[in-house]
């Protein structure tokens, strides 16, 4: 069969060029072309691969290793489309070197410090910390455009404060929801198949999203209530009708009703929550995350809002992710990368404790997910249930008022981040099992 490589068409044996201009011929007789309307055709063609090829080799950096992986990564056509999907889940292969920063040198012997991404045996995952102002988001932006040298993978990014949409959607090809003005085009309550298992798994999954919106705890009567809520709500979808949050908070008046239970905190909860089209059922996870999207949350919205919105989408990343095959190996154990996420602000979800994002840090790894996580400081992560930085390959902690039990058990004794000097931190490669004080950008 013929491969087409950045429009360029390759033919395998039984194929040949006569072939397939025999074909265009064909073709161009029925819109009756002229032969120099025929040779303008191929010669833009042809003209059109090569100018495909060229950005290529330049995205590559010049490197002959990642541009013929790239060509390898556009060839593969039979990858794995995941859960109800039809497009081809994007993976790189090639061995992923990231530079700690824009520098990116030792501090003390000016070596050259870059993080193997799929290094055989590693995390992929990076938790990059910092006090306002420390560049932590700018080292995270350049890390990524790195990364963006590799390959196509995805990027689901959320933007809390404005600016990743301005330094990162052009480099990823990234569309930028605003909701609720323009609500995030993904079914968060997509479910694999109608069996009663799948659906009973999907309320459960949604029903904690919810539940972590709320900082005081849900009672158990009412989280029972809105599962059994979320679970008749996927069970009565109408026709191909996808289900809506407004859908979920319907059914929970409706369990209330039946159950002879007022109006409450959880009532009053959804309500708000589904007050505003956060999100628009059209794309189901596979198709929503095989492209790259920069959310912007709402500056003026509630913190409920901005979580439900995180919490719900983590949710469904997880579910599709986690869902796959594992991502493939090279002979090295170098693990392809299918997708990657950046949560800014990292230390607003973290204290909702989301089943999700533990689940997307713990399990993601074998299936080429990569999370980066920016926070404010090693104390975010403290009292979490799970111990996220354990499972970081990179941990980045720039100039902050941490305290020294987080800052000791990370990066061992003798070490301080408040010493540290503007655009320097503190790094630790879990493969190099050592504290490195690093420049990573200066003025």
């Amino acid at each position: 069969m013929a491969t087409t490589i950045r429009g360029i068409q390759l033919f395998g044996e039984g194929e040949n060029l006569a072939a397939w201009l025999a074909l265009i011929v064909q073709r161009s007789d029925r819109r009756n072309m002229s032969k120099g309307e025929f040779q303008a055709l191929v010669s833009a063609h042809w003209t059109r691969g090569a100018e495909l090829l060229a950005a290529d080799w330049k995205n590559a950096g010049s490197d002959m290793a990642r541009f013929v992986a790239r060509l390898a990564e556009l060839a593969n056509l039979s990858e794995n489309a995941g859960e109800g999907g039809s497009r081809p889940t994007p993976a790189m292969a090639s061995e992923i070197h990231l530079p700690v920063g824009e520098i990116a040198s030792d501090a003390r012997t000016g070596e050259k410090v870059s993080f193997a991404l799929n290094g055989a045996g590693g995390s992929p995952h990076m938790a990059i910390m910092g006090g306002v102002g420390s560049g932590k988001t700018r080292t995270a932006v350049h890390m990524l455009k790195e990364l963006r040298h590799f390959g196509e993978t995805p990027l689901l990014a959320f933007d809390f404060k404005g600016d990743l949409a301005e330094n990162l959607a052009a480099t990823f090809g990234a569309d930028v929801p605003r909701p609720p003005d323009t609500p995030v085009p993904l079914n968060v309550l997509h479910v694999s198949s109608d069996s009663e298992n799948a659906i009973k798994q999907a309320a459960s999954r949604v029903r904690d999203a919810f539940v972590s919106v709320k900082m005081s705890k849900i009672g158990g009567v009412q989280s029972e209530a809105l599962w059994e809520a979320i679970a008749t709500t996927l069970r009565t979808r109408i026709g191909n009708r996808a289900a809506t949050l407004a859908d979920v908070a319907h059914a929970l008046g409706v369990v209330y009703e039946e159950r002879d239970r007022k109006p409450d905190e959880l009532t009053a909860l959804l309500n708000e929550l589904t007050r505003f089209d956060l999100f628009t059922p059209t794309e189901a996870p596979a198709d929503f995350f095989c492209r790259s999207w920069i959310v912007q949350l709402p500056q003026d919205g509630s913190e409920e809002i901005r979580r439900l919105i995180v919490n719900l989408t983590l949710n469904a990343l997880d579910r599709w992710l986690n869902g796959l095959p594992d991502a493939p190996m090279d002979a090295e154990g170098r693990r392809a990368v299918r997708h990657v996420t950046l949560l800014d602000e990292a230390h607003i979800i973290l204290r909702t404790r989301l089943p999700a994002l533990a689940n997307l840090v713990r399990m993601s790894r074998s299936k080429g997910g990569v999370l980066l996580l920016a926070s404010q400081s090693p104390d975010d992560f403290e009292g979490a249930e799970d111990a996220y930085l354990d499972n970081m390959g990179l941990t980045l902690a720039f100039n902050t008022q941490a305290k020294p039990g987080p800052t000791r058990r990370i990066f061992g004794d003798g070490h301080s981040l408040t010493g540290l000097n503007v655009g320097e931190a503190l790094c630790r490669i879990r493969a190099e099992a050592k504290t490195r004080r690093v420049t990573a950008w200066i003025r």
